[in-house]
């Protein structure tokens, strides 16, 4: 039996994470300048693990 090469569940590091580079760059600078935000989309799409990666952003 193989095991899966793609991670299914939960954030890792950003060496796995993929495209989103101008949400990333848009979230962190709100962030950064103090701002609130609120990200809605539907179920499972990975607004979290969205937020885990701009938080691990310079």
């Amino acid at each position: 039996m193989r095991n899966n090469p793609f991670i299914t569940n939960g954030y890792t590091s950003p060496e796995y994470f993929c495209d989103r580079q101008r949400e990333t760059e848009a979230i962190t600078r709100l962030l950064t300048n103090g701002n609130n935000i609120a990200l809605i989309s539907p179920r499972r799409i990975g607004k979290t693990d969205l937020l885990h990666h701009c938080f691990t952003q310079p």
